[in-house]
């Protein structure tokens, strides 16, 4: 909450309003839920068999990139198995894997039931959020898994590829 009493900085107003920018124009991209928020961002994966919108996913990391003058990327299907494979091993090991060779760049997160929770975190993490703007990354795919078993639940793997 901002104080109105309280000067804030321009550089503080400048990402509050990037924020909202982002946020409504994710609504708006990708139509709404009666929360407000887009159905990629909101799906729960704590529950077996629930499917991630990779696509939609992906388009909240551009939407992203896109605020940091980083490009666009595509989906990739190599990229995406990988990342699947990976989230499944850390579900059930509960340990996180290691970029794998060929990869420019990787994220991972545990504990978050919705992918908007998880874009969060590693948008609001300075390092989490430099990987995201990777410049020179052109491809991304996604994973997730979810083990009822395990401390975390749900495991998420980013792969970003060049």
């Amino acid at each position: 909450m901002i104080d109105a009493q309280r000067p804030t900085s321009p550089a503080l107003a400048l990402r509050l309003a990037t924020a909202a920018v982002l946020v409504l124009g994710l609504a708006a991209c990708m139509g709404e839920t009666a929360g407000g928020l887009a159905p990629a961002l909101v799906a729960r994966m704590d529950a077996p068999g629930a499917n991630l919108d990779r696509a939609g996913a992906l388009d909240i990391v551009n939407q992203y990139r896109s605020t940091t003058g980083s490009g666009h990327l595509t989906s990739d299907s190599a990229l995406e198995t990988q990342a699947q494979a990976l989230a499944s091993q850390y579900a059930a090991s509960g340990t996180a894997p290691k970029k794998p060779d060929g990869v420019a760049a990787m994220r991972v997160s545990a504990g978050y039931p919705t992918f908007a929770e998880t874009f969060s975190g590693w948008r609001n993490s300075g390092a989490d959020a430099v990987v995201l703007s990777t410049p020179t990354a052109t491809k991304g795919g996604i994973g997730v898994a979810y083990n009822a078993n395990s401390g975390y639940g749900v495991y998420w793997v980013l792969l970003i590829g060049n």
